[in-house]
């Protein structure tokens, strides 16, 4: 058959057609194993999963068709035990399926620590060394001594906590400090305007104790305590003036702008 008698023949332009057919249907069948292998065009918001508790997870996990790993573990007391209290991918961050999401979830118990020896050193280092333990300073008494300053006793819950002894981690810790005969005086620091945990830390600093803590009427459940600023203080903090070591002041917290505000705007 000469070559015009072939192109010109049925059986060469269905083969044409039938290799056409077939190399478009490979392609697509190519394109779509692609499209299904990489879930392409189905990104989706990650959900919040920040406090549900891991079962629940599990589920929700299973239904958006993705994978969760465990990577830490901490204890928060006002979170539920075993609920996720961190997530990365953070929720609404766009990932498409199969994707592991790594959470934090809330211990059972709080972290345990050996409760280091406090007392026969000055009040300064066993403040220092109760950092380093992730331990707080609850309440100080002053007691007379010879030894001004020095840590005479540790307890916690009124019994004495001996060196060595499981505590959990973040326990406010009562020391016993003592004091010479006439007894030590300090300045009133101005709590006006600050957190609460920096008036905390002002009130160790200075030798003093944290007495009432009213909140006032901008709290609602949802509020976060954290984030209080002190607006009012018991006794004033008039410049010169000190009162004796140990003595407790009385702390008002708002979340109020407008009162923080008048609040620093307060001289003495």
């Amino acid at each position: 058959m000469s070559f015009k008698g072939y192109l010109i023949n049925k059986r060469f332009w269905l083969n044409v057609l039938l290799a056409i057919i077939l190399t478009i249907a490979l392609l697509l069948a190519t394109m779509y194993a692609l499209r299904v292998y990489t879930n392409h065009g189905e990104s989706f918001a990650v959900p919040d999963f920040t406090g549900m508790p891991l079962e629940d997870v599990k589920q929700e996990i299973l239904v958006r068709e993705l994978q969760f790993q465990v990577t830490d573990s901490l204890y928060l007391k006002d979170a539920i035990p075993g609920s996720v209290i961190g997530q990365m991918p953070e929720a609404g961050f766009m990932v498409k399926r199969g994707r592991t999401i790594f959470m934090t979830i809330c211990a059972t118990k709080p972290e345990q620590v050996a409760m280091p020896k406090l007392t026969d050193i000055s009040y300064r280092q066993a403040l220092n060394l109760m950092m380093s333990y992730g331990l707080n300073v609850g309440n100080v008494d002053y007691v007379p001594s010879e030894f001004p300053n020095l840590v005479l006793e540790q307890k916690q819950y009124g019994e004495v906590v001996a060196e060595g002894q499981l505590v959990s981690k973040g326990s406010n810790i009562d020391l016993t400090v003592g004091q010479n005969r006439y007894g030590e005086r300090t300045e009133i620091p101005n709590l006006l305007g600050v957190l609460v945990d920096q008036a905390n830390e002002l009130l160790t600093a200075s030798y003093l104790n944290v007495g009432a803590i009213i909140y006032d009427e901008s709290f609602d459940e949802e509020t976060d305590t954290l984030s209080a600023r002190v607006w009012q203080q018991r006794p004033e903090p008039v410049p010169g003036a000190k009162i004796d070591q140990g003595t407790s002041i009385d702390i008002w917290l708002t979340v109020d702008e407008e009162k923080i505000e008048k609040a620093n705007e307060k001289e003495f």
